[in-house]
């Protein structure tokens, strides 16, 4: 398929950055955390980023002694959040869909269940909404995940332009708006609209990728290779990078308090 190109990564590379993050940041704390529980949703991507996670986690010295599966939908977490808390685990993993993600995160808080940090990988309700509307809850989670580089003076900016009008930075907003870009920048140096200049040009791109927190556009059959995942944390009502350190915005509280 030479005429299909992402730029942004794909669960099994966020996988990779996920144990990778936190490894670092359960080191940089003196490695308190030991255990992890990993929640995943039926599917794919789910099933498929939880077999990931189990087999990379070990590499960074964090064992998981549980790997509980449930539906799509799923209406109550109880008896999940009840086998957590009995377990004891370090860290709980959550990979779902925007719906079962915050049902979890707030059956865990009503539940009072004791963890370290709730690092979940392509959480998909951990976004500014679900800070803004959800604080408490939200406080201190840890997510990996597309994001933007906020060290970037181009992200500060289009990120004000869309809260101006009323919407939340969400990751569709960004990876889009660079989609276009990538596309826009091949048209332009193929000087062409002709099919196979077009895709040469998308396959030779250095583009500069501006506040994303990549590396070099490079790609590899169709996959930009210098794309990442970033370790972001809610804390005070905002959502920082905490992990990798260069496009950090935050030291990473770890563990919550």
């Amino acid at each position: 398929m030479k005429n299909v190109f992402r730029m942004a990564d794909g669960y099994g590379r966020i996988a990779r950055d996920a144990a990778v993050n936190l490894g670092i940041i359960n080191k940089a704390a003196g490695s308190p955390a030991k255990t992890v529980v990993i929640v995943h949703e039926e599917s794919e991507f789910g099933s498929g980023t939880a077999k990931l996670m189990q087999k990379m986690l070990p590499e960074h010295g964090l064992e998981v002694i549980e790997m509980i599966k449930h539906a799509n939908p799923t209406r109550n977490f109880d008896n999940v959040a009840l086998r957590i808390k009995a377990m004891k685990a370090d860290i709980v993993m959550p990979i779902n869909y925007p719906g079962e993600y915050i049902l979890l995160a707030r059956t865990l808080r009503q539940q009072k269940v004791d963890f370290a940090a709730s690092y979940s990988v392509l959480g998909g309700g951990f976004n500014f909404k679900f800070v803004n509307d959800l604080p408490e809850v939200a406080e201190n989670m840890i997510d990996v995940n597309h994001w933007y580089n906020p060290k970037s003076p181009e992200g500060m900016a289009l990120r004000k332009r869309v809260e101006a009008d009323k919407k939340f930075f969400t990751f569709e907003v960004y990876l889009a708006y660079n989609s276009i870009r990538l596309l826009h920048d091949a048209f332009e140096r193929a000087g062409t609209t002709d099919r196979e200049a077009v895709i040469a040009a998308l396959a030779s791109s250095t583009m500069d990728p501006l506040f994303m927190p990549y590396g070099p556009t490079k790609f590899e059959n169709g996959q930009n290779m210098g794309s990442r995942a970033v370790s972001i944390q809610a804390q005070k009502g905002d959502v920082e990078i905490i992990s990798p350190s260069e496009f950090a915005s935050a030291k990473a509280v770890f563990p919550r308090p």
